[in-house]
Protein backbone atom coordinates (compact mmCIF):
# COMPACT_ATOMS: atom_id res chain seq x y z
CA UNK A 1 0.00 0.00 0.00
CA UNK A 2 1.00 3.55 -0.62
CA UNK A 3 2.07 5.46 2.49
CA UNK A 4 0.69 8.95 2.98
CA UNK A 5 3.28 10.91 4.99
CA UNK A 6 1.11 13.98 5.79
CA UNK A 7 -1.58 11.77 7.24
CA UNK A 8 0.95 9.85 9.31
CA UNK A 9 2.23 13.00 10.90
CA UNK A 10 -1.26 13.77 12.14
CA UNK A 11 -1.38 10.54 14.17
CA UNK A 12 1.67 11.28 16.28
CA UNK A 13 -0.36 12.50 19.30
CA UNK A 14 1.36 11.07 22.38
CA UNK A 15 -0.40 8.64 24.71
CA UNK A 16 0.00 9.70 28.35
CA UNK A 17 -0.78 8.20 31.76
CA UNK A 18 -3.54 10.78 32.21
CA UNK A 19 -5.72 9.71 29.29
CA UNK A 20 -8.40 8.05 31.43
CA UNK A 21 -8.49 11.10 33.69
CA UNK A 22 -9.26 13.23 30.64
CA UNK A 23 -12.10 10.84 29.76
CA UNK A 24 -13.55 11.28 33.26
CA UNK A 25 -13.36 15.07 32.95
CA UNK A 26 -15.07 14.96 29.54
CA UNK A 27 -17.88 12.82 30.99
CA UNK A 28 -18.35 15.42 33.75
CA UNK A 29 -18.45 18.27 31.20
CA UNK A 30 -20.97 16.39 29.07
CA UNK A 31 -22.88 15.78 32.31
CA UNK A 32 -23.91 19.46 32.32
CA UNK A 33 -26.49 18.35 29.72
CA UNK A 34 -28.30 15.82 31.94
CA UNK A 35 -27.91 18.27 34.86
CA UNK A 36 -30.08 20.77 32.92
CA UNK A 37 -32.31 17.86 31.88
CA UNK A 38 -33.00 17.16 35.58
CA UNK A 39 -33.37 20.89 36.31
CA UNK A 40 -36.00 21.09 33.56
CA UNK A 41 -37.95 18.08 34.85
CA UNK A 42 -37.91 19.37 38.42
CA UNK A 43 -38.69 23.00 37.54
CA UNK A 44 -42.45 22.79 38.01
CA UNK A 45 -42.33 21.36 41.55
CA UNK A 46 -40.97 24.49 43.31
CA UNK A 47 -42.35 26.91 40.70
CA UNK A 48 -45.93 25.72 40.25
CA UNK A 49 -47.59 27.24 43.33
CA UNK A 50 -45.98 30.60 42.65
CA UNK A 51 -47.11 30.47 39.02
CA UNK A 52 -50.65 29.76 40.26
CA UNK A 53 -51.20 32.22 43.13
CA UNK A 54 -48.31 34.68 43.53
CA UNK A 55 -49.67 38.22 43.38
CA UNK A 56 -46.68 39.36 41.31
CA UNK A 57 -45.91 36.18 39.38
CA UNK A 58 -49.13 34.26 38.70
CA UNK A 59 -49.58 33.31 35.07
CA UNK A 60 -52.24 30.60 35.17
CA UNK A 61 -55.57 32.40 34.80
CA UNK A 62 -57.74 29.31 35.37
CA UNK A 63 -56.52 28.73 38.94
CA UNK A 64 -59.26 27.80 41.40
CA UNK A 65 -59.61 26.54 44.96
CA UNK A 66 -61.41 23.25 45.45
CA UNK A 67 -63.67 22.43 48.38
CA UNK A 68 -60.90 20.21 49.75
CA UNK A 69 -58.56 23.20 50.00
CA UNK A 70 -56.44 22.09 47.02
CA UNK A 71 -55.35 24.73 44.51
CA UNK A 72 -56.10 23.55 40.98
CA UNK A 73 -55.11 24.67 37.48
CA UNK A 74 -55.54 22.74 34.25
CA UNK A 75 -53.02 25.04 32.55
CA UNK A 76 -50.39 24.20 35.20
CA UNK A 77 -50.98 20.46 34.69
CA UNK A 78 -50.59 20.83 30.91
CA UNK A 79 -47.42 22.91 31.36
CA UNK A 80 -45.88 20.20 33.53
CA UNK A 81 -46.55 17.41 31.02
CA UNK A 82 -45.44 19.27 27.89
CA UNK A 83 -41.77 18.48 28.51
CA UNK A 84 -42.52 14.83 27.68
CA UNK A 85 -44.12 15.82 24.37
CA UNK A 86 -41.16 18.02 23.49
CA UNK A 87 -38.74 15.25 24.46
CA UNK A 88 -40.40 12.88 21.98
CA UNK A 89 -39.75 15.42 19.22
CA UNK A 90 -36.18 15.92 20.44
CA UNK A 91 -35.52 12.18 20.45
CA UNK A 92 -36.70 11.92 16.83
CA UNK A 93 -34.37 14.77 15.83
CA UNK A 94 -31.43 13.47 17.87
CA UNK A 95 -30.62 10.46 15.65
CA UNK A 96 -30.18 12.37 12.36
CA UNK A 97 -28.29 15.18 14.13
CA UNK A 98 -25.92 12.75 15.89
CA UNK A 99 -25.32 10.83 12.66
CA UNK A 100 -24.86 13.93 10.52
CA UNK A 101 -23.24 16.58 12.70
CA UNK A 102 -21.74 14.22 15.26
CA UNK A 103 -22.33 13.57 18.96
CA UNK A 104 -20.47 16.71 20.06
CA UNK A 105 -22.50 19.16 17.98
CA UNK A 106 -25.71 17.30 18.80
CA UNK A 107 -25.12 18.07 22.49
CA UNK A 108 -24.43 21.68 21.54
CA UNK A 109 -27.73 21.71 19.63
CA UNK A 110 -29.56 20.84 22.85
CA UNK A 111 -28.07 23.86 24.64
CA UNK A 112 -29.58 26.37 22.20
CA UNK A 113 -33.29 25.50 22.62
CA UNK A 114 -32.71 25.21 26.38
CA UNK A 115 -31.30 28.74 26.59
CA UNK A 116 -34.07 30.08 24.35
CA UNK A 117 -36.74 28.26 26.38
CA UNK A 118 -35.61 29.54 29.77
CA UNK A 119 -35.17 33.11 28.52
CA UNK A 120 -38.59 33.02 26.88
CA UNK A 121 -40.01 31.65 30.13
CA UNK A 122 -38.46 34.54 32.06
CA UNK A 123 -40.22 37.14 29.88
CA UNK A 124 -43.47 35.17 29.43
CA UNK A 125 -46.79 36.46 30.78
CA UNK A 126 -49.30 34.11 29.20
CA UNK A 127 -50.09 30.46 28.67
CA UNK A 128 -49.15 30.36 24.96
CA UNK A 129 -45.67 31.76 25.58
CA UNK A 130 -45.05 29.32 28.42
CA UNK A 131 -46.52 26.49 26.34
CA UNK A 132 -44.00 27.12 23.55
CA UNK A 133 -41.07 27.56 25.94
CA UNK A 134 -41.87 24.27 27.71
CA UNK A 135 -42.04 22.43 24.38
CA UNK A 136 -38.65 23.92 23.44
CA UNK A 137 -37.08 22.82 26.71
CA UNK A 138 -38.54 19.35 26.14
CA UNK A 139 -36.93 19.17 22.69
CA UNK A 140 -33.58 19.95 24.34
CA UNK A 141 -34.22 17.23 26.93
CA UNK A 142 -34.95 14.68 24.19
CA UNK A 143 -31.73 15.50 22.30
CA UNK A 144 -29.52 15.51 25.40
CA UNK A 145 -31.04 12.35 26.94
CA UNK A 146 -30.01 10.44 23.81
CA UNK A 147 -26.72 12.12 22.84
CA UNK A 148 -24.97 12.47 26.21
CA UNK A 149 -25.07 8.73 27.12
CA UNK A 150 -23.89 8.00 23.58
CA UNK A 151 -21.00 10.47 23.85
CA UNK A 152 -19.88 9.11 27.22
CA UNK A 153 -20.01 5.45 26.16
CA UNK A 154 -18.02 6.18 22.97
CA UNK A 155 -15.28 8.17 24.70
CA UNK A 156 -14.95 6.19 27.97
CA UNK A 157 -12.23 3.52 28.41
CA UNK A 158 -13.71 0.02 28.58
CA UNK A 159 -12.54 -0.49 32.17
CA UNK A 160 -14.58 2.46 33.51
CA UNK A 161 -17.29 2.80 30.86
CA UNK A 162 -20.03 1.69 33.25
CA UNK A 163 -19.04 4.10 36.00
CA UNK A 164 -18.79 7.03 33.59
CA UNK A 165 -22.08 6.03 31.96
CA UNK A 166 -23.80 6.20 35.35
CA UNK A 167 -22.67 9.85 35.63
CA UNK A 168 -25.48 10.64 33.19
CA UNK A 169 -28.21 9.58 35.63
CA UNK A 170 -26.31 11.06 38.58
CA UNK A 171 -26.30 14.43 36.80
CA UNK A 172 -30.07 14.16 36.17
CA UNK A 173 -30.74 13.59 39.88
CA UNK A 174 -28.36 16.42 40.80
CA UNK A 175 -30.27 18.72 38.44
CA UNK A 176 -33.59 17.90 40.12
CA UNK A 177 -31.97 18.31 43.54
CA UNK A 178 -30.52 21.67 42.45
CA UNK A 179 -33.87 23.10 41.38
CA UNK A 180 -35.46 21.95 44.66
CA UNK A 181 -32.56 23.49 46.60
CA UNK A 182 -32.79 26.78 44.69
CA UNK A 183 -36.53 26.78 45.33
CA UNK A 184 -35.84 26.42 49.05
CA UNK A 185 -33.21 29.20 49.00
CA UNK A 186 -35.34 31.62 46.96
CA UNK A 187 -38.49 30.99 49.00
CA UNK A 188 -39.95 34.00 50.85
CA UNK A 189 -43.28 35.25 52.18
CA UNK A 190 -45.38 36.73 49.39
CA UNK A 191 -48.90 38.07 49.03
CA UNK A 192 -51.10 35.77 46.97
CA UNK A 193 -54.16 36.32 44.77
CA UNK A 194 -56.21 34.52 47.40
CA UNK A 195 -58.24 36.52 49.93
CA UNK A 196 -58.61 35.39 53.50
CA UNK A 197 -62.16 34.16 52.92
CA UNK A 198 -61.67 32.70 49.48
CA UNK A 199 -63.55 29.66 48.23
CA UNK A 200 -64.09 28.54 44.67
CA UNK A 201 -62.55 31.19 42.40
CA UNK A 202 -59.52 32.86 43.93
CA UNK A 203 -60.87 36.41 43.71
CA UNK A 204 -64.05 35.66 45.67
CA UNK A 205 -64.45 36.27 49.39
CA UNK A 206 -67.32 34.49 51.09
CA UNK A 207 -66.11 33.20 54.45
CA UNK A 208 -63.80 34.71 57.03
CA UNK A 209 -60.29 33.52 57.85
CA UNK A 210 -60.13 30.51 55.55
CA UNK A 211 -56.40 30.80 54.68
CA UNK A 212 -55.42 28.49 57.51
CA UNK A 213 -57.35 25.67 55.85
CA UNK A 214 -54.80 25.70 53.02
CA UNK A 215 -51.49 24.15 54.05
CA UNK A 216 -48.79 26.83 54.37
CA UNK A 217 -51.15 29.85 53.98
CA UNK A 218 -52.04 32.54 56.51
CA UNK A 219 -53.82 35.91 56.57
CA UNK A 220 -51.89 39.18 56.57
CA UNK A 221 -53.02 42.59 57.80
CA UNK A 222 -54.63 43.52 54.49
CA UNK A 223 -56.78 40.36 54.48
CA UNK A 224 -54.87 38.73 51.63
CA UNK A 225 -53.48 35.25 52.11
CA UNK A 226 -49.71 35.00 52.39
CA UNK A 227 -47.56 31.98 51.62
CA UNK A 228 -43.90 31.06 51.25
CA UNK A 229 -43.38 31.24 47.49
CA UNK A 230 -40.42 31.52 45.18
CA UNK A 231 -39.62 33.89 42.35
CA UNK A 232 -40.00 31.33 39.57
CA UNK A 233 -38.52 33.73 37.01
CA UNK A 234 -35.23 33.60 38.92
CA UNK A 235 -35.27 29.82 38.48
CA UNK A 236 -35.67 30.38 34.73
CA UNK A 237 -32.65 32.72 34.66
CA UNK A 238 -30.52 30.08 36.41
CA UNK A 239 -31.64 27.54 33.78
CA UNK A 240 -30.63 29.91 30.98
CA UNK A 241 -27.22 30.40 32.61
CA UNK A 242 -26.64 26.64 32.85
CA UNK A 243 -27.60 26.28 29.17
CA UNK A 244 -25.09 28.93 28.13
CA UNK A 245 -22.41 27.17 30.20
CA UNK A 246 -23.19 23.89 28.41
CA UNK A 247 -22.87 25.48 24.97
CA UNK A 248 -19.52 27.09 25.81
CA UNK A 249 -18.17 23.90 27.43
CA UNK A 250 -19.18 21.69 24.50
CA UNK A 251 -17.68 23.95 21.86
CA UNK A 252 -14.41 24.55 23.73
CA UNK A 253 -13.75 21.27 25.57
CA UNK A 254 -15.48 18.24 24.06
CA UNK A 255 -13.94 16.38 21.07
CA UNK A 256 -15.91 14.29 18.60
CA UNK A 257 -16.18 10.60 19.52
CA UNK A 258 -13.85 8.07 17.86
CA UNK A 259 -16.83 5.95 16.78
CA UNK A 260 -18.43 8.78 14.82
CA UNK A 261 -15.09 9.78 13.30
CA UNK A 262 -14.53 6.22 12.09
CA UNK A 263 -18.08 5.98 10.76
CA UNK A 264 -17.55 9.08 8.59
CA UNK A 265 -14.14 7.90 7.37
CA UNK A 266 -11.82 9.99 9.55
CA UNK A 267 -9.52 7.42 11.20
CA UNK A 268 -6.67 9.90 11.70
CA UNK A 269 -8.87 12.11 13.89
CA UNK A 270 -10.24 9.04 15.68
CA UNK A 271 -6.70 7.87 16.47
CA UNK A 272 -5.77 11.31 17.75
CA UNK A 273 -8.80 11.44 20.08
CA UNK A 274 -8.17 7.93 21.42
CA UNK A 275 -4.53 8.72 22.19
CA UNK A 276 -5.67 11.64 24.31
CA UNK A 277 -8.19 9.52 26.21
CA UNK A 278 -6.30 6.27 26.83
CA UNK A 279 -3.38 5.40 29.10
CA UNK A 280 -1.46 3.11 26.74
CA UNK A 281 -0.79 2.48 23.06
CA UNK A 282 -2.14 -1.06 23.52
CA UNK A 283 -5.56 0.32 24.49
CA UNK A 284 -5.54 2.58 21.44
CA UNK A 285 -4.64 -0.28 19.10
CA UNK A 286 -7.25 -2.58 20.61
CA UNK A 287 -10.06 -0.04 20.35
CA UNK A 288 -9.13 1.03 16.83
CA UNK A 289 -9.27 -2.57 15.69
CA UNK A 290 -12.65 -2.91 17.38
CA UNK A 291 -13.89 0.24 15.67
CA UNK A 292 -12.49 -0.98 12.35
CA UNK A 293 -14.58 -4.12 12.59
CA UNK A 294 -17.70 -2.18 13.55
CA UNK A 295 -17.42 0.96 11.42
CA UNK A 296 -19.97 1.52 8.71
CA UNK A 297 -17.67 3.22 6.18
CA UNK A 298 -13.86 3.26 6.00
CA UNK A 299 -11.66 4.92 3.39
CA UNK A 300 -8.29 4.00 1.96
CA UNK A 301 -6.66 6.60 4.19
CA UNK A 302 -7.69 4.48 7.16
CA UNK A 303 -5.54 1.53 6.20
CA UNK A 304 -2.68 3.54 4.76
CA UNK A 305 -2.29 5.94 7.65
CA UNK A 306 -2.74 3.48 10.45
CA UNK A 307 -0.68 0.69 8.94
CA UNK A 308 2.14 3.13 8.44
CA UNK A 309 1.78 4.15 12.04
CA UNK A 310 2.82 0.80 13.45
CA UNK A 311 0.03 -1.32 12.05
CA UNK A 312 -2.61 0.03 14.43
CA UNK A 313 -5.36 -1.06 12.07
CA UNK A 314 -5.10 -4.15 9.97
CA UNK A 315 -7.39 -6.18 7.80
CA UNK A 316 -7.70 -3.74 4.93
CA UNK A 317 -6.80 -5.21 1.57
CA UNK A 318 -6.41 -3.24 -1.63
CA UNK A 319 -8.98 -4.20 -4.19
CA UNK A 320 -8.08 -5.90 -7.47
CA UNK A 321 -7.99 -2.65 -9.37
CA UNK A 322 -5.26 -1.34 -7.09
CA UNK A 323 -7.38 1.62 -6.01
CA UNK A 324 -6.49 1.02 -2.37
CA UNK A 325 -10.12 0.94 -1.23
CA UNK A 326 -10.64 -1.50 1.66
CA UNK A 327 -12.68 -4.60 1.10
CA UNK A 328 -15.16 -4.50 3.96
CA UNK A 329 -18.76 -5.70 4.06
CA UNK A 330 -21.07 -2.71 4.25
CA UNK A 331 -23.25 -2.80 7.37
CA UNK A 332 -26.68 -1.34 6.77
CA UNK A 333 -27.53 1.59 9.00
CA UNK A 334 -30.75 3.59 9.30
CA UNK A 335 -34.13 2.24 10.39
CA UNK A 336 -33.82 -0.93 8.30
CA UNK A 337 -30.54 -1.75 9.98
CA UNK A 338 -32.31 -1.99 13.36
CA UNK A 339 -34.04 -5.18 12.32
CA UNK A 340 -31.14 -6.91 10.58
CA UNK A 341 -29.43 -9.93 12.11
CA UNK A 342 -26.70 -8.82 14.49
CA UNK A 343 -28.67 -5.74 15.58
CA UNK A 344 -32.31 -6.61 16.24
CA UNK A 345 -31.70 -8.55 19.46
CA UNK A 346 -29.67 -5.73 21.03
CA UNK A 347 -32.25 -3.20 19.84
CA UNK A 348 -35.04 -5.26 21.38
CA UNK A 349 -33.24 -5.54 24.73
CA UNK A 350 -32.57 -1.79 24.81
CA UNK A 351 -36.23 -0.99 24.09
CA UNK A 352 -37.46 -3.49 26.68
CA UNK A 353 -35.23 -1.88 29.32
CA UNK A 354 -36.79 1.51 28.52
CA UNK A 355 -40.26 -0.08 28.73
CA UNK A 356 -39.61 -1.61 32.16
CA UNK A 357 -38.05 1.65 33.43
CA UNK A 358 -41.08 3.76 32.56
CA UNK A 359 -43.74 1.20 33.59
CA UNK A 360 -42.02 0.27 36.85
CA UNK A 361 -43.97 2.84 38.85
CA UNK A 362 -41.41 5.58 39.46
CA UNK A 363 -43.96 8.22 38.44
CA UNK A 364 -46.54 6.73 40.82
CA UNK A 365 -44.10 6.75 43.71
CA UNK A 366 -43.23 10.41 43.06
CA UNK A 367 -46.97 11.20 42.69
CA UNK A 368 -47.78 9.68 46.10
CA UNK A 369 -44.54 10.77 47.80
CA UNK A 370 -46.16 13.83 49.47
CA UNK A 371 -48.85 11.62 51.03
CA UNK A 372 -46.25 9.05 52.09
CA UNK A 373 -43.95 11.71 53.58
CA UNK A 374 -46.91 13.30 55.37
CA UNK A 375 -47.57 9.95 57.03
CA UNK A 376 -43.90 9.94 58.05
CA UNK A 377 -44.27 13.37 59.71
CA UNK A 378 -42.80 15.57 56.95
CA UNK A 379 -45.39 18.25 56.08
CA UNK A 380 -43.31 20.75 54.11
CA UNK A 381 -43.58 19.75 50.45
CA UNK A 382 -40.28 21.33 49.42
CA UNK A 383 -38.43 19.77 52.35
CA UNK A 384 -39.96 16.43 51.40
CA UNK A 385 -38.85 16.88 47.81
CA UNK A 386 -35.32 17.66 48.97
CA UNK A 387 -35.32 14.49 51.12
CA UNK A 388 -36.48 12.30 48.25
CA UNK A 389 -33.97 13.78 45.82
CA UNK A 390 -31.18 13.63 48.41
CA UNK A 391 -31.76 9.89 48.78
CA UNK A 392 -31.84 9.48 44.99
CA UNK A 393 -28.61 11.45 44.49
CA UNK A 394 -26.84 9.40 47.18
CA UNK A 395 -28.04 6.06 45.78
CA UNK A 396 -27.11 7.03 42.22
CA UNK A 397 -23.64 8.08 43.39
CA UNK A 398 -23.26 4.62 44.94
CA UNK A 399 -24.28 3.06 41.61
CA UNK A 400 -21.40 4.94 39.94
CA UNK A 401 -18.99 3.26 42.37
CA UNK A 402 -20.59 -0.19 41.99
CA UNK A 403 -21.08 -0.27 38.23
CA UNK A 404 -17.65 -1.76 37.45
CA UNK A 405 -17.49 -3.86 40.61
CA UNK A 406 -20.90 -5.50 40.67
CA UNK A 407 -21.72 -5.28 36.96
CA UNK A 408 -24.82 -4.10 35.11
CA UNK A 409 -26.72 -7.37 35.25
CA UNK A 410 -26.44 -7.90 39.03
CA UNK A 411 -27.39 -4.28 39.76
CA UNK A 412 -30.44 -4.61 37.49
CA UNK A 413 -31.52 -7.79 39.28
CA UNK A 414 -31.09 -6.21 42.72
CA UNK A 415 -32.87 -3.07 41.50
CA UNK A 416 -35.96 -4.75 40.04
CA UNK A 417 -36.24 -7.12 43.01
CA UNK A 418 -36.03 -4.27 45.54
CA UNK A 419 -38.58 -2.21 43.60
CA UNK A 420 -41.01 -5.16 43.41
CA UNK A 421 -40.80 -5.64 47.20
CA UNK A 422 -41.13 -1.90 47.91
CA UNK A 423 -44.13 -1.49 45.57
CA UNK A 424 -45.88 -4.48 47.18
CA UNK A 425 -45.22 -2.99 50.64
CA UNK A 426 -46.71 0.34 49.53
CA UNK A 427 -49.78 -1.51 48.21
CA UNK A 428 -50.18 -3.14 51.63
CA UNK A 429 -49.77 0.26 53.33
CA UNK A 430 -52.64 1.79 51.33
CA UNK A 431 -54.70 -1.39 51.69
CA UNK A 432 -54.24 -1.32 55.48
CA UNK A 433 -55.67 2.22 55.87
CA UNK A 434 -52.29 3.97 55.78
CA UNK A 435 -50.82 1.86 58.55
CA UNK A 436 -48.13 1.44 59.78
CA UNK A 437 -46.64 4.86 59.04
CA UNK A 438 -43.03 3.63 59.20
CA UNK A 439 -43.72 1.10 56.43
CA UNK A 440 -44.65 3.88 54.00
CA UNK A 441 -41.45 5.82 54.62
CA UNK A 442 -39.25 2.71 54.57
CA UNK A 443 -40.87 1.47 51.34
CA UNK A 444 -40.47 4.86 49.66
CA UNK A 445 -36.76 4.98 50.54
CA UNK A 446 -36.22 1.34 49.48
CA UNK A 447 -37.96 1.97 46.16
CA UNK A 448 -35.94 5.10 45.36
CA UNK A 449 -32.64 3.47 46.36
CA UNK A 450 -33.43 0.36 44.28
CA UNK A 451 -34.42 2.42 41.23
CA UNK A 452 -31.32 4.60 41.51
CA UNK A 453 -28.95 1.64 41.78
CA UNK A 454 -30.02 -0.05 38.57
CA UNK A 455 -33.18 0.67 36.61
CA UNK A 456 -32.56 4.44 36.67
CA UNK A 457 -29.05 4.64 35.16
CA UNK A 458 -28.48 1.31 33.40
CA UNK A 459 -31.04 1.45 30.53
CA UNK A 460 -29.32 4.66 29.36
CA UNK A 461 -25.90 3.05 29.81
CA UNK A 462 -26.61 -0.20 27.94
CA UNK A 463 -28.11 1.85 25.11
CA UNK A 464 -24.56 2.95 24.30
CA UNK A 465 -23.00 -0.45 24.99
CA UNK A 466 -25.35 -2.94 23.31
CA UNK A 467 -26.21 -1.16 20.07
CA UNK A 468 -23.65 -1.83 17.27
CA UNK A 469 -21.75 1.21 16.02
CA UNK A 470 -23.34 1.33 12.55
CA UNK A 471 -26.88 1.73 13.99
CA UNK A 472 -26.06 3.11 17.44
CA UNK A 473 -27.34 6.67 16.96
CA UNK A 474 -30.51 5.56 15.16
CA UNK A 475 -31.27 2.82 17.70
CA UNK A 476 -30.59 5.16 20.61
CA UNK A 477 -32.90 7.75 19.04
CA UNK A 478 -35.77 5.25 18.71
CA UNK A 479 -35.23 3.86 22.23
CA UNK A 480 -35.19 7.39 23.67
CA UNK A 481 -38.35 8.27 21.75
CA UNK A 482 -40.01 5.14 23.19
CA UNK A 483 -38.94 6.14 26.71
CA UNK A 484 -40.42 9.63 26.46
CA UNK A 485 -43.56 8.41 24.69
CA UNK A 486 -44.21 6.02 27.56
CA UNK A 487 -43.47 8.76 30.08
CA UNK A 488 -46.01 11.02 28.35
CA UNK A 489 -48.66 8.28 28.26
CA UNK A 490 -48.11 7.36 31.92
CA UNK A 491 -48.34 11.03 32.95
CA UNK A 492 -51.49 11.48 30.85
CA UNK A 493 -53.33 8.38 32.07
CA UNK A 494 -51.99 7.74 35.57
CA UNK A 495 -54.70 9.53 37.56
CA UNK A 496 -57.48 7.71 35.68
CA UNK A 497 -55.71 4.37 36.18
CA UNK A 498 -55.27 5.16 39.89
CA UNK A 499 -58.98 5.96 40.20
CA UNK A 500 -59.93 2.70 38.49
CA UNK A 501 -57.51 0.40 40.31
CA UNK A 502 -57.23 2.36 43.61
CA UNK A 503 -53.76 3.00 45.10
CA UNK A 504 -53.30 -0.59 46.39
CA UNK A 505 -54.16 -1.97 42.95
CA UNK A 506 -51.79 0.44 41.22
CA UNK A 507 -48.84 -0.54 43.42
CA UNK A 508 -49.57 -4.27 43.11
CA UNK A 509 -49.56 -3.75 39.32
CA UNK A 510 -46.20 -2.01 39.48
CA UNK A 511 -44.84 -4.72 41.74
CA UNK A 512 -45.80 -7.29 39.11
CA UNK A 513 -44.14 -5.24 36.34
CA UNK A 514 -40.93 -5.01 38.37
CA UNK A 515 -41.01 -8.77 38.98
CA UNK A 516 -41.45 -9.30 35.22
CA UNK A 517 -38.49 -6.98 34.67
CA UNK A 518 -36.43 -9.13 37.03
CA UNK A 519 -37.29 -12.21 34.95
CA UNK A 520 -36.46 -10.44 31.69
CA UNK A 521 -33.05 -9.34 32.96
CA UNK A 522 -32.29 -12.82 34.32
CA UNK A 523 -33.17 -14.48 31.00
CA UNK A 524 -32.19 -11.96 28.32
CA UNK A 525 -29.76 -9.26 29.43
CA UNK A 526 -26.05 -10.18 29.15
CA UNK A 527 -23.25 -8.75 31.28
CA UNK A 528 -21.26 -6.09 29.43
CA UNK A 529 -18.84 -5.12 32.21
CA UNK A 530 -15.24 -4.98 31.03
CA UNK A 531 -16.11 -5.90 27.44
CA UNK A 532 -15.09 -3.87 24.40
CA UNK A 533 -17.75 -2.94 21.85
CA UNK A 534 -16.47 -5.72 19.59
CA UNK A 535 -16.77 -8.27 22.40
CA UNK A 536 -20.30 -7.08 23.21
CA UNK A 537 -21.30 -7.39 19.56
CA UNK A 538 -19.80 -10.91 19.46
CA UNK A 539 -22.24 -11.99 22.21
CA UNK A 540 -25.09 -11.74 19.71
CA UNK A 541 -23.54 -13.43 16.68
Amino acid sequence: MVKDAPLLEETTTTVTAYGATRAVLLACVAGIGPLIFGYTLGFTSPAQLSMEVSHSGNVWKDTSLGSDGQIQSAQAAIFGSLVNLGAIIGAVLAGPIANGAGRRLAIACSAMPWAAAFLWMFFAHGFLELFISRILSGIAVGIASMCVPLFISETAPTSIRGALGAINQLAVTLGIFLVYLMGDILEQKQTTTLKCGATGELDQCCLANQCSKIVGFECNTSEWCEASLIDWRSLAVIGAGLSAALLVAVLTVLPETPTHLMNIGKPIEATRVLRRLRNSEEEVISELRSLEAACMTCTSSTSEATEGDGGVLSGFVADETGSGQPQMPHKQGGMRGLFKRGARTQFGIGCMMMLVQQLSGINAVIFYSSDILLQGGIQNANAGGLLVMGVQVGATAVSVLLMERAGRRLLLLVSTCGMAVAAAALAYFFLNHHQPAWLALASLILYIISFSLGLGPIPWLVMGELFPAHIRATAASVATMLNWSLSFLVTLTFEKIAESLTPPGVFFLFSGICASGFAFVALCVPETRGKSFEEVEALFR
